[in-house]
């Protein structure tokens, strides 16, 4: 499998995102900056400790969300959540769009994304 097959695999097949949606609110939250990115995470691990043989202790952590950034001029913002879908993409999206319209500090509605300038 390659990469980029894992890459759709655990961030659209798995999450039922639209890659060519997420591309839209992306470029459509990006239009009239300088620079920007979507940052998608997503990695597990797992830890065991043993003691004269005898299992001490064991986790297990899976680690998953996006950053939104964005650069315009002098001013960088950055939105992000643990939350990866559509839904949390397009708050932050649209927090970025606030952003650019407003004072340098912005805080989305309720949910883990905000946006920082």
């Amino acid at each position: 499998m390659t990469d980029l097959a894992v890459s759709d695999a655990l961030f659209f097949e798995r999450t039922g995102m639209d890659p060519t949606r997420i591309e839209k609110v992306v470029g459509e939250s990006l239009a009239g900056m300088d620079d920007g990115e979507l940052y998608l995470e997503y990695s597990q691990s797992e830890s065991l400790a043993l003691d004269d043989g005898r299992i001490k202790s064991a986790s297990f952590d899976t680690t998953q969300g996006f950053g939104l950034r964005a650069v315009a001029d002098e001013a960088a913002g950055y939105a992000h959540a643990s939350e990866l879908s559509e839904a949390a993409i397009r708050r932050a999206a649209a927090c970025g769009r606030r952003y650019r319209s407003s004072a340098p500090t912005v805080a989305a509605s309720p949910t883990s994304a905000r946006w920082f300038g």
